[in-house]
């Protein structure tokens, strides 16, 4: 009779642990989650070299725009206009923000010419949303903002441009029958699948390996939100033929870098890889800014007429 107690006892855990999993993976936080740029202990030795770019995005003249999703969402943007014809759409990471994650990149695009598309993924910021889906259904959401955009301002050109998850995000909607428009692509710092960083992060906080749960938190993931964590950006850019450049740092602690360097391999001759040596999750463009400017700045004139 105890044996009966103690399986039921064994599922009771286990089904318990799966709903905390999912909750600490997937669910909405109330409150911020990143947080302030100006208060991030992680980007505090960049402080003075993001001041600019913080500056011109809390400062410059935006547009507030909002698109509703496939499945009901309010989504919301800032759009900085620069009078020009082509607009580039920049995504942000993991229960981050654009400011967090783009304060270093947002002017030098601007700079370079582009109009500038600044949104709040699904489930973060203004945006409506419960889960996050590690890119699967917001790579649908980058969709309808290319088709916003060409609705409203009909840019000649569009380039994506996402940091860790968003990174995901932009190569995820490189299958999601996206405009012609979309010229180029650029990855930094993104993970290959949702099973891949979560069995990682998994091992590395709670020193637990993962994988046996991965199958029944995918199950999890079907009925909440109807989405695989098996959807990989490996198997998307095996047939991909929109240029595309990664970008991560070979001292990464939260994506490893391998990761990148599997997705360059996959995409073949239509990608590039930019990898810092120095650099940590995120900052390859702080750590050696020159280099990967230059770099970028090539891809760009490259791909866009």
């Amino acid at each position: 009779m105890w044996i009966y107690f103690v399986l039921i006892l064994f599922v009771i855990l286990f089904i318990a642990l799966l709903f905390v999993f999912f909750g600490m993976a997937f669910v909405r936080k109330n409150g911020a989650n990143i947080g302030d740029v100006e208060t991030s202990n992680y980007l505090r030795p960049y402080i003075e070299k993001l001041r600019p770019g913080i500056e011109f995005i809390d400062n410059h003249p935006y547009e507030e725009v909002s698109i509703l999703s496939f499945d009901g969402l309010k989504l919301y943007g800032r759009y900085y206009t620069n009078n020009s014809n082509k607009t580039i759409i920049l995504v942000h990471g993991y229960r981050s923000n654009g400011k967090h994650d783009f304060s270093g990149a947002l002017k030098y695009y601007y700079d370079f010419g582009f109009n500038v598309l600044l949104i709040d993924q699904r489930s973060h910021g203004k945006s409506e949303g419960r889960l996050i889906t590690f890119g699967v259904k917001e790579s649908y959401d980058v969709k309808d903002w290319a088709e916003f955009l060409n609705k409203k301002y009909n840019p000649k050109q569009i380039v994506l441009s996402g940091v860790s998850m968003g990174g995901g995000t932009v190569v995820f909607a490189l299958k999601r029958d996206l405009p012609q428009n979309v010229k180029c692509v650029i990855a930094d710092c993104g993970f290959t699948s949702p099973e891949a960083i979560i069995r990682k992060v998994g091992y590395d906080r709670f020193k637990i390996n993962a994988k046996f749960y991965m199958p029944f938190l995918n199950a999890m993931t079907h009925i909440f939100g109807h989405f695989s964590i098996y959807e990989s950006t490996v198997d998307t850019l095996k047939n991909n033929k929109t240029p595309i450049i990664f970008i991560h740092g070979e001292k990464d602690a939260f994506v490893p870098v391998e990761m990148s360097r599997e997705a360059l391999k996959a995409a073949g001759k239509y990608g590039k890889g930019i990898f810092v040596k120095e650099a940590d999750h995120g900052l390859s463009y702080l750590v050696e800014t020159e280099r990967v400017t230059n770099e970028i700045n090539s891809f760009l004139s490259e791909n866009l007429a």
